[in-house]
């Protein structure tokens, strides 16, 4: 039985938009709640729908590398390829704390970014011709 929860502007905490959670026949076995934001990525509005665990995710790698969410996203919607945008960001967000876990502390940012998020990006994302 799908439950359909849909704010109309600022009306659920953790952020805007259509949330929906999935439960069980039984009603016991919910899954987590996925929240919808829009971004703009490579200068086009899209939605995104994540657990809140991956959005926070999102922004704490967007402070360690100060780059803001549209950014981080357009970064790697340039380097997924065929690949879906939701998919990959997922798995760029756990690369991520996988390099940064396995390195010595997090390092100063250049222009760049810093190495763990290149890291995270070339290990799991090839490079396409834009």
């Amino acid at each position: 039985m799908w439950m359909y929860y849909h704010s109309i502007g600022r009306g659920l905490p953790g952020g805007k938009g259509l949330v929906r959670a999935m439960a069980g026949r039984d009603g016991t076995n919910e899954r987590p709640v996925l929240i919808c934001r829009n971004v703009t990525v490579s200068g086009r509005r899209t939605s995104l729908r994540m657990e809140p665990l991956l959005w926070d995710s999102l922004k704490e790698i967007c402070e360690r590398e100060d780059m803001t969410l549209n950014q981080l996203c357009t970064a790697i919607d340039q380097r997924r390829g065929g690949a879906n945008l939701t998919a990959s960001i997922r798995i760029v967000i756990v690369q991520y704390f996988r390099a940064a876990a396995g390195s010595t502390g997090m390092e100063e940012i250049g222009p760049e970014g810093s190495r763990v998020f290149q890291k995270a990006m070339d290990e799991v994302l090839p490079r396409f011709p834009a």
